[in-house]
This record gives C-alpha cells, sequence and structure tokens, in this order.
C-alpha cells in the first residue's frame, strides 16, 4: 500500500521513524514537503522520494496530512483533484473531519488522530475519529499505522478529540512542568541538578508503573500506603490540599479544552 505524507515536519519524521521500526516498506512512501533542505534530508535519511508536490496518488494509497491547521486548506487543495476515497488521516490539530472532507472535494473516508510530542520516542497516546464507519481491514491499516508511534484507539464521538487534546495531547507539558518543579524544588535543598533530576525522573517512572491499571479508589490508596500519619509526605499534601492544586490542575486542563473548541470552531 502507497502511504503519502503531506508536510514532512516534525511529527511526520517521527511516523516516519516508527513506519521503518515497523518494518513498513519504506519505498512504497512518498513525502511532500516545501521546504528544499527537508526535503533532501528527509530522502536522504529514509531513502524515500520526497517531493515538492505530489501530483499522482494511488487509488488504493493512503494520505496522511501532517501540516499545520492554517496550512490545511492550502495542503488540501493542492491533492483535491487527485482524491477519490482513498483513506486520508489528519494531524492537524483542531480541524474538524467534515470541514477537512470539503476540502477534499468530499471524501468520507477522513479519520482524526490527536498523537502527542512522545510519537517522537514511538511512546504516543493516540486516539483516533473516524467520520465514516471502517472496515476491519481498513480499522487494521490505521491501527498499524497509528500504532508505529506508540499506542492508540478509537473514539465514538469526534467532540471527544478536545478533551483528547486537552488532555494527553497537551499532556506532555504539564508532566516537564512538574518535573522540573521537582527539580527545583531539590536543588534548593541542597541536591544537585544531577541528583535531583535523576530522583525525580526514576520516582516518575517507578510510580506510574505502579499506578497502571488503577481507577481512583486504587489511586487514592496507593496515596495513603505512601503517607505515614505525621510524616514527611503527610506534610507535604497539606501544602497540596491547602492551595488547591487538584482544582487548580483541574481548571488548567479545562482551559486547554475550551481553547481547542476555539480553536476547532474557527
Amino acid at each position: 500500500m502507497k502511504i503519502y505524507f503531506i508536510g514532512g515536519g516534525n511529527m511526520a519524521v517521527s511516523m516516519l521513524n516508527g513506519l521503518k521500526d515497523k518494518k513498513f516498506l519504506m519505498s512504497d512512501i512518498c513525502v511532500a514537503e516545501i521546504n528544499e533542505e527537508r526535503r533532501k534530508k528527509i530522502s536522504e535519511t529514509y531513502k524515500i522520494k520526497s517531493v515538492e508536490k505530489i501530483t499522482s496518488i494511488d487509488k488504493e494509497g493512503l494520505v496522511i496530512l501532517a501540516v499545520k491547521p492554517d496550512q490545511l486548506g492550502l495542503a488540501s487543495s493542492n491533492i483535491r483533484n487527485l482524491i477519490g476515497d482513498q483513506l486520508i488521516i489528519s494531524i492537524a490539530a483542531g480541524v474538524k473531519a467534515k470541514i477537512i472532507s470539503g476540502h477534499l472535494g468530499g471524501n468520507k473516508n477522513i479519520i482524526r488522530a490527536m498523537p502527542n510530542l512522545c510519537a517522537s520516542i514511538q511512546k504516543s497516546i493516540t486516539p483516533y475519529f473516524s467520520l465514516n464507519s471502517l472496515s476491519d481491514n481498513q480499522n487494521k491499516i490505521i491501527k498499524d499505522i497509528l500504532g508505529s508511534i506508540g499506542i492508540c484507539f478509537s473514539v465514538d464521538n469526534e467532540s471527544k478529540l478536545d478533551a483528547v487534546t486537552a488532555l494527553s495531547g497537551s499532556g506532555p507539558a504539564y508532566i516537564f512542568y512538574i518535573i522540573n518543579a521537582l527539580i527545583k524544588a531539590g536543588e534548593s535543598m541542597g541536591l544537585s541538578r544531577l541528583e535531583a533530576q535523576q530522583l525525580t525522573q526514576h520516582t516518575i517512572i517507578g510510580a506510574e508503573l505502579f499506578s497502571r491499571g488503577l481507577d481512583s479508589d486504587g489511586l487514592e490508596s496507593l496515596i495513603k500506603k505512601v503517607t505515614s500519619r505525621g510524616g514527611t509526605t503527610e506534610e507535604a499534601l497539606k501544602i497540596f490540599e491547602s492551595k488547591g492544586l487538584n482544582e487548580i490542575i483541574e481548571e488548567a486542563i479545562i482551559a486547554a479544552h475550551k481553547k481547542s473548541k476555539e480553536i476547532g470552531n474557527g
């Protein structure tokens, strides 16, 4: 199956790395990229065809729209006359499937996907929404491609992608923010940067593995397991509670959710 990337930016490169590692046939991939230097680098790195503009698309092919939201209209107009009923994956944040369909002359085989930064290390969580019902074979194709950069799953309502954007799309930045704050706190107590970084990162890795699959009650139980009455953890948690940390986090993510909906509505 031929795969056509429209755009050769960071996320496209992450997907190319994933596809290569999953043993996709790289000679079946073509990337359209307007930046000459980037186009040349992609071609040399992956030994694939890289062009300024795609002039033909195989009727059994799949197209990945890997451009920024404000470039999607122009990028779509460049391939509109080449599109029939091919599968189209868009990773342009905020642009609704029906709008993409309109840009492409009414094609209904539109899949909107929301990967995150961790795609670059093949650890993305990528929910996706399909405008049309997918056949078993089509669903397998989508899962194979999106699964090359981590794990993926479908959502039954496109509006959920706004919540996805707020929680996991933007999520790595929240975690980086917390990691940075913990490291700085460690430094303020006399630890070296390296010591504070190692302690923070390995604590987060261990806690994440420990918490997998647990519901809210299970997580509360783990918090209590670490917290001794009158101990250090309890003292820290008192500050979190007094400052309303739960409410701050919820408010921030709801603000991101609202912004995602505003972007989607133009």
